[in-house]
């Protein structure tokens, strides 16, 4: 199969395509969404290069992962310092100096002016099953409710309350009993609703809609997870009041609420954390993924009565608060406070959506815009509607990658094109890759895209 994409662009891909056929024999597909056979070989800062010596753009981070960039220095010398050291000892049974500064460090800088305790794993989704069972050890009770469209992680618990993923296989994989609810997307919404013009009429109905399924339920919620700004959905952003008033609710029926900051922490949306855009205090937080500046760690923050609610010994993985992970992590927190890297993410991601606003009154299929710091979303539609065109959003992804941009899409219909750079990126690179973009469009609406080229990608 991929020797035919030879036929469609005149890219350099004679090692790349070597491996991506071993790729195809050996792991599940069920591992990847997949966009073009790009393997890569190097990467430093907001660049990364492949096998065949093709340097790109990266606006996707390792899926929002290289917010201060790759292979930041202070990162790589916490980490080797640590390896000359231990590379790490459990927990479970001993101490260790290095997952105990960390977890000082979140409890001083993650939302909530409360007594806190942490935990730690590895990914998003084993962060977000230790809330879960926090929740359900502190209240006694089993339920979830989660949002339709929501992206937590692929564990048993995460996959239960990720809304993005179709309801019939999570019914076929055994996936815990969640209630969903509506998110109030300003864009699209089941009210029909002009969320930018009417924000609080939006706000409104979502939350009365949430207020009768909770009182529907014959068991009260132990928790609702929420992501303040909707990530893999499509760079959703609710109303200014909505989480405030989402909180309100919680509080009046003695529910957990969840702050899930895997994608939008870490200074991505011009705070720290995007719940500080909503001044709203969760009971529980969790992070991942730009934690660890490229190394695998999260971490469930909480009340100290709700995390010392959990029996001994259920927080325990072997590796838990790994030390050399634990090192890189106070490293990149570090370097995030010294850099500013949330204003520079503001100042950056204003200037982005400008120009992509710009584009939107050059291209009709351009349908929506959206963003807080570098966090951005574009939606590619059908021209003169709101229909959702994947097909063309992709072929957009696949162009700016023939250009030398590392480009992808995200959204509940697949047709949103995922801006995601990392933080610190250099001006001059920034400038190069909207450019990419602006040509890429160009191109496809000119028909320089074939859409055979749709065959070889696998994406949301």
């Amino acid at each position: 199969m991929w020797e035919k994409v030879r036929r469609y662009t005149d890219k350099k891909l004679d090692v790349n395509l070597q491996i991506v056929e071993q790729e195809g024999q050996y792991i599940p597909k069920a591992c990847a969404l997949k966009y073009y056979p790009l393997v890569v070989q190097e990467a430093l800062g907001a660049i990364v290069k492949d096998v065949d010596g093709n340097e790109f753009i990266d606006f996707l981070t390792s899926a929002a992962v290289y917010n201060i960039g790759h292979r930041h220095p202070k990162v790589v010398a916490a980490a080797k310092k640590q390896m000359d050291q231990v590379i790490n000892y459990t927990m479970a049974y001993l101490y260790e100096k290095q997952p105990i500064e960390l977890a000082k460090k979140l409890v001083e800088v993650t939302p909530g002016d409360f007594t806190k305790k942490v935990t730690f794993g590895f990914s998003g989704s084993d962060g977000v099953d230790s809330a879960i069972k926090a929740a359900r050890a502190y209240t006694g009770r089993h339920a979830i409710m989660s949002f339709e469209h929501s992206y937590h992680g692929m564990t048993y618990g995460a996959l239960s309350a990720t809304g993005i993923v179709d309801p019939d296989i999570r019914k076929r994989m055994g996936t815990l009993d969640v209630k969903f609810v509506e998110f109030p997307d300003p864009y699209r919404n089941s009210y029909g609703i002009d969320g930018y013009e009417y924000p609080d009429e939006l706000c409104r109905k979502a939350l009365d809609a949430i207020d009768k399924a909770i009182s529907s339920l014959s068991e009260r919620p132990a928790c609702i997870i929420v992501e303040p700004i909707q990530g893999d959905a499509g760079a959703i952003i609710p109303p200014e009041k909505f989480l405030k008033g989402l909180k309100e609710l919680t509080e009046n029926y003695g529910i957990i609420f969840i702050d899930e900051e895997v994608q939008v922490g870490m200074g991505r949306t011009g705070k720290l954390w995007a719940i500080e855009h909503f001044d709203v205090e969760p009971d529980m937080f969790v992070t991942a993924k730009a934690l660890g500046g490229g190394f695998p760690i999260s971490t469930t923050v909480g009340k100290a009565e709700i995390m010392d609610s959990v029996p001994q010994p259920l927080f325990v993985f072997t590796h838990i608060g790994h030390a050399v992970n634990a090192s890189a992590a106070l490293a990149a927190i570090e370097v995030v406070e010294d850099e500013k890297l949330p204003e520079q993410a503001m100042n950056k991601g204003r200037k982005v959506v400008e120009q992509f606003m710009e584009m939107s009154r050059r291209y009709s299929i351009i349908g929506d815009v959206r963003g807080i710091g570098l966090l951005v979303g574009v939606d590619i539609v059908k021209p003169g509607t709101k229909e959702p065109d994947k097909d063309t959003a992709q072929k957009i992804c696949w162009r700016a990658w023939e250009k030398g941009l590392i480009l992808i899409t995200f959204g509940k219909h697949g047709n949103v094109l995922r801006v995601a750079p990392s933080l610190n990126i250099p001006t001059d690179q920034l400038n190069q890759a909207m450019t990419i973009i602006d040509e890429a469009v160009e191109d496809v609406l000119q028909g320089k895209v074939s859409d055979d080229v749709l065959q070889f990608m696998r994406g949301w």
